[in-house]
């Protein structure tokens, strides 16, 4: 009796002990990789809660910023952002994470200022400069848009993610041919991306050479292997081409392989009329 008696109180003294500070923070970690944010927010303040003043509560808040941003709680994850940054004012990292958070809900201003920090100290920062361009674009400051993205190719110039922001951006202000110039390019290295030859196709139809438009998007269905967009785009050209019966053809057999919806119902509808 006294053995069970030892070893009931040994157990229930383990059971009580409290978690430090690095289990606290490990628990957090584990539950974050697992998908339970709302139990991971409340073992990172219970870790910090033990020791405000540990240095590497940085990387805690940082975590609870991801967490919160989790959430939908873009105003905890900021508050996070800034203690973070406290810190470690010129951190790259949450730096960009927090301006990456400002561009996706729309606060430009803020996002700006974070990738302007970032880039003061690393002027070759490439995705810094590649949302700073897109911010610029979006705030019709293009000249600035323009020098972003050609910093980043001058020190990567197989960034295909910037070549066809900047491919983009100058199809927009009408300069079609630089713009074509880059995309075939782009196509020549990664052959298997469909969004390149339909970006052609309407640099096409904006110049109103319909032909050249559907040889790009014959080119991208003998090369990609994501067709349904390009196939769509095929019947509206022949559409536009007058010959309905073809893109009859194609547009019943998207909606036999599951693609009904409203885009391509429109399409079929003007082929019956």
């Amino acid at each position: 009796m006294r053995l069970i008696a030892l070893t009931t109180a040994i157990l229930i003294a383990i059971t009580a002990h409290p978690q430090s500070y690095h289990e606290l923070i490990a628990e957090g970690t584990k539950k974050m990789e697992l998908g339970d944010t709302e139990t991971a927010i409340k073992s990172y303040n219970k870790a910090i809660a033990l020791e405000p003043d540990n240095k590497k509560n940085e990387f805690i808040y940082a975590n609870l910023a991801l967490a919160y941003e989790k959430c939908n709680n873009e105003e905890k994850a900021e508050e996070m952002y800034d203690k973070a940054l406290s810190f470690n004012p010129k951190s790259p990292r949450l730096l960009q994470q927090r301006g990456n958070m400002f561009l996706r809900t729309d606060k430009w201003d803020k996002a700006l200022a974070d990738y302007d920090s970032i880039i003061v100290n690393e002027p070759f920062n490439e995705e810094a400069l590649y949302f700073r361009a897109y911010i610029y674009s979006e705030k019709k400051k293009y000249e600035k848009a323009y020098e972003d993205y050609y910093r980043i190719l001058t020190v990567n110039p197989e960034n295909h993610k910037t070549r066809f922001a900047l491919a983009l951006l100058l199809h927009k202000h009408k300069k079609s041919e630089e713009a074509l110039l880059i995309l075939d390019v782009l196509i020549e290295k990664n052959p298997d991306n469909p969004e390149y030859y339909l970006t052609c196709s309407d640099i096409a139809k904006s110049q109103k050479r319909e032909e050249l438009a559907l040889v790009y998007i014959e080119e991208g269905l003998s090369k990609c292997n994501k067709k349904r967009a390009l196939y769509t785009e095929k019947a509206r050209l022949l559409i536009t081409a007058n010959r309905k019966d073809e893109a009859r053809s194609i547009l019943n057999q998207l909606i036999k392989e599951g693609g009904n919806s409203y885009e391509i119902n429109s399409l079929y509808n003007k082929t019956t009329h």
